[in-house]
């Protein structure tokens, strides 16, 4: 069994590789390289874990500083989410009202990587 140092390295490794292939990919514009299978279970093993972080206190920033996320990045991604586990957009905001969980302070201005 891998040791917690060596799933560090590994999880490294594996993100600087699979971010060089994807980058290529958009400059390239060929996404049809990327099957849809693939796609969807690299994002959903990443939302999972990134899931399971928040809610164990981990308020964990959603993206590297300088990922070049945009606000449309965002926006489509969120609506894939929520329509493909049919939540309403009014479902989620009640949801937020009513949790604490993945909130950071109103005062946390610090970068999360997003561009404007």
């Amino acid at each position: 069994m891998a040791t917690p140092d060596e799933r560090r390295a590994a999880i490294e490794r594996m993100t600087q590789e699979v971010v060089a292939l994807f980058n290529a990919i958009l400059k390239e514009e060929k996404l049809d390289d990327v099957p849809d299978d693939a796609l969807g279970q690299l994002f959903a093993s990443v939302l999972r874990l990134y899931a399971a972080k928040v809610e164990s206190g981990n308020l964990a920033r959603a993206f590297a500083q300088g990922s070049g996320i945009t606000a449309t990045d965002v926006m489509i991604g969120c609506t894939a989410i929520l329509q493909a586990v049919d939540v309403k957009l009014f479902d989620l905001g009640h949801w937020q009202s009513m949790t604490t969980i993945g909130k950071r302070p109103l005062y946390d201005d610090e970068d999360d990587g997003a561009e404007e």
